[in-house]
């Protein structure tokens, strides 16, 4: 093998180890992205529920309102 394609084979693992080392981080970041996702999914699920229940209430309060300004 001359010099040159020794130096081509050098560089071209290098290469591959760059990439393959890229490709970890982005497999790392994008599980951590999903991850979060999730995590934000299930509090907005819990954030609108809360909203759904406090509505309700504040329904409740303004019908019993209105039957006592009503008396």
């Amino acid at each position: 093998m001359t010099e040159l394609e020794t130096q081509l084979l050098r560089a071209f693992e290098q290469l591959q180890q760059d990439y393959a080392q890229q490709l970890s981080a982005w497999e790392a970041a994008s599980s951590e992205l999903q991850r979060m996702f999730g995590i934000t999914q299930r509090e907005n699920a819990a954030l609108s529920e809360r909203v759904s229940d406090l509505s309700r209430q504040v329904q409740s309060l303004s019908e019993q309102l209105r039957r006592l300004s009503v008396r």
